[in-house]
């Protein structure tokens, strides 16, 4: 039934300048899903933002390539949408708005900065929403719909937990990935162009998961294409060999699968059963203590300002710099295992990073920054409890029966490509 949604791009073709198009043309339809329309007004404006997403420059030529996987999408949402009515299950506008925070802070930004970006670039934020809206309401659907279906035995968790002593000591990795899918031959130059392009744009700093939310047809489109940690040994033929030849932070090639092309990023990388423990790590500590003599100004302006001192101090040597210039006592305690701290330390060295400096702290011997210079982990093999391993099943069967559930919605529903 998807077969001519590939030819829908030439619905684009008279929309380079909408401007110049009468409201009765841009308010045409341009698919109908079981009586549920998508105006080629509302196809324009989801296309748009895909580009801003993007990094892509809006063009004729990026609007075709574009907006095939576009389509697909919105129809998809469409019927998740009519499937969520159907159950009598919605979401909130306060449930969106904590959505949007969610990927505000997944991709670093302002609070308010994805609709503003949005809206600076010129595409109407209500379109955000509303996808956002369909990610989460699915995420409801399918939780209330198929849990009920997912009974994990205790035979399966201790066969899981035998498999999982096998692999310790093996790699794991957290991966994302992002599928254009390739119904019939028409749509493989357009799907593998645009995949071309989507690695172009990662390669030049776009966030993986901004991609993965507009584009991706895979059941992890909303949770920015996350896929979780898989093991070596569990991963498709298809992803396995390009997976373990790139490192944390990087894309492998474009991927072709047996159903369409493939995106792939290294989240991170960890040793199967191997955990830290943050008592027993080892790190080096650096500190500045500026005093606070008698007539000092208030603690928060004296805190303020300790912050503002500090904050481009990018490594111990320049922190200490800093200290000797403000003429505060300065210099390193020396390598020592987390446990072995005094509260505040102790507290502080179990959380931060090297290399950045810590909050100011109002000790007995004044304002006093921290900062770590390197850090050993204490690392150790440990099996997951029996709970742990349940939920990883859980999550599993639920990927599985999410990927159906949508499948059969589309199978079961009438859509009319119109052009």
């Amino acid at each position: 039934m998807f077969a001519r949604l590939a030819a829908s791009a030439c619905l684009l073709l008279g929309l380079a300048s909408v401007s110049a198009a009468s409201a009765q043309e841009v308010d045409r339809i341009a698919a109908v899903i079981n009586d549920d329309v998508i105006s080629i007004r509302e196809l324009e404006g989801r296309v748009r933002m895909a580009l801003v997403y993007a990094g892509m420059q809006d063009s004729l030529d990026a609007r075709r390539r574009v907006a095939p996987q576009v389509l697909h999408k919105m129809v998809d949402e469409r019927l998740q949408m009519q499937e969520a009515t159907r159950l009598k299950m919605s979401v909130t506008a306060a449930d969106v708005d904590a959505g949007i925070a969610a990927i505000e802070q997944q991709n670093r930004l302002p609070k308010g900065g994805l609709l503003g970006g949005l809206a600076t670039a010129g595409v109407d934020p209500q379109l955000a929403r509303e996808q956002i809206k369909a990610d989460m309401t699915w995420m409801r659907v399918t939780t209330r719909v198929l849990q009920n279906q997912i009974k994990v035995g205790e035979e399966e968790i201790k066969d899981r937990l035998s498999t999982i002593r096998e692999r310790r000591g093996k790699p794991e990795y957290l991966l994302a990935e992002l599928f254009l899918p390739v119904d019939n031959p028409a749509q493989e130059d357009e799907a593998r162009q645009l995949g071309e392009r989507l690695m172009e744009q990662l390669k030049a700093g776009t966030p993986f998961q901004a991609l993965a939310r507009q584009f991706s047809r895979a059941p992890t489109a909303g949770n920015g294409g996350v896929m979780g940690w898989l093991a070596q040994d569990a991963l498709d033929d298809d992803m396995a060999r390009p997976v373990t030849q790139i490192n944390k932070g990087q894309v492998a090639p474009l991927i072709r699968t047996a159903s369409g092309f493939l995106i792939v990023a290294m989240l991170d990388q960890r040793i199967a059963g191997q955990v830290a423990n943050p008592e027993d790590a080892e790190v080096t500590l650096s500190q500045v203590t500026l005093p606070v003599p008698p007539g000092s100004p208030p603690k928060q302006e004296l805190l303020a300002r300790a912050a503002q001192l500090t904050a481009q101090a990018k490594s111990c040597p320049e922190l200490e710099a800093i200290g000797r210039r403000v003429g505060a006592p300065t210099g390193s305690l020396g390598t020592k295992r987390v446990g072995e701290l005094n509260g505040l330390a102790r507290r502080v060295a179990a959380t931060l990073l090297v290399n950045r400096v810590s909050e100011p702290l109002d000790t007995a011997e004044g304002i006093q920054v921290l900062m770590v210079c390197s850090r050993t982990e204490a690392l150790k093999f440990s099996d997951p409890t029996s709970d742990q391993v349940r939920h990883m099943i859980e999550d599993e069967r639920m990927d599985m029966l999410s990927r159906r559930y949508i499948r059969n919605l589309r199978r079961q529903a009438v859509v009319e490509i119109r052009g």
